[in-house]
């Protein structure tokens, strides 16, 4: 009996230790840029703001006529470019200012954990936008790992509205 509550322990005590991992993957498991959103050098929020992808297959719409300070811009693994058309509209529905982001970048395939497996990082390269409604973009840091530190500055002119 002393035999079987060892072994009853031992197999308890192994089962909690593999159960308890401190491992990151519940957290944000994806490599996405976090992009803020700024008008001159202060962060600020952008209201009636819409974002989307562009040549997406199926609904890539991000948001909506939302007030937005940061947004992630998820990055396809299987293409060189993802672009992005943010515009904004005014109360009666009317478009009044888009523009167009496209942000250049290889993909890494990066082995995180057993747990976890592999994931990608993406390396970008170059970040190409019009300047209808956004004034720059500021590249932050050009390994986008799953960090939840903003890696792009967007910048709208101020006399956006």
């Amino acid at each position: 009996m002393s035999k079987l509550l060892h072994i009853a322990a031992l197999a308890t005590l192994l089962l909690s230790t593999m159960a308890c991992s401190d491992d990151s993957c519940n957290g944000n498991g994806s490599s996405l840029p976090l992009a803020t959103f700024y008008v001159g050098n202060n962060q600020q929020s952008i209201s009636a703001l819409s974002i989307k992808g562009i040549g997406v297959p199926g609904d890539s719409l991000l948001a909506s006529r939302t007030t937005l300070s940061e947004v992630y811009l998820p990055l396809r693994a299987t293409t060189g470019s993802t672009s992005y058309a943010l515009w904004r509209t005014a109360a009666d529905g009317t478009v009044t200012v888009s523009d167009t982001l496209t942000l250049t970048y290889k993909a890494v395939e990066y082995f995180h954990s057993i747990e976890c497996g592999t994931m990608y990082n993406f390396d970008i390269q170059s970040i190409n936008s019009t300047t209808h409604g956004i004034d720059s973009v500021v590249l932050l840091t050009p390994l986008i790992t799953n960090s939840r530190t903003p890696a792009l500055r967007i910048h709208f002119a101020a006399s956006t509205p």
